[in-house]
């Protein structure tokens, strides 16, 4: 080996140093950057979390509320439920009374031959007129037994 051999490796491996050197500190500059850039990341990542803990922690307490509404408001509709079917039984009830009722009145009216005979002329579609006439009656006698005849053909 020559004498210049020596110093040509020596530049070589110090360049070759240097070069390495460079090398490593530009991948360590760009691994820092990538770690500081992960480390907003997380950070962001952090706080998105905890944002969406405490908005699910404020819809769980709405919900509370709201389960806690709809139980009530359940109590109440059944509460609800409970008086108006007692309505409907005490209304039916009066209803039939009030059938039975007309009823007895019309089987007491219906004793007599003129009111026998208007009854048949108002189901045959007479006038108040005719059936004054036909049966001798008052017109306001008439024209209540009118009023007692569409009754009962309404509620059949």
């Amino acid at each position: 080996m020559s004498l210049l051999a020596v110093p040509i490796i020596a530049v070589l491996a110090l360049f070759l140093v240097v070069l390495t050197s460079t090398i490593i500190f530009i991948f360590l500059t760009k691994l820092k950057n990538k770690i500081s850039m992960l480390n907003s990341q997380v950070q962001s990542t952090f706080l998105l979390v905890n944002n969406l803990q405490a908005i699910n922690e404020k819809l769980q307490q709405e919900f509370d509320v709201l389960t806690t509404c709809n139980e009530q408001v359940a109590i109440e509709n059944s509460q609800v439920s409970k008086h108006l079917e007692l309505r409907i039984k005490n209304l039916q009830q009066q209803s039939v009374e009030q059938q039975q009722l007309l009823t007895q009145w019309q089987e007491n009216q219906g004793q007599d031959k003129f009111y026998n005979r208007a009854f048949k002329l108002a189901e045959k579609g007479a006038d108040i007129e005719e059936i004054m006439a036909e049966c001798e009656l008052p017109r306001a006698e008439v024209e209540m037994l009118l009023s007692v005849y569409q009754q009962r053909t309404r509620s059949q």
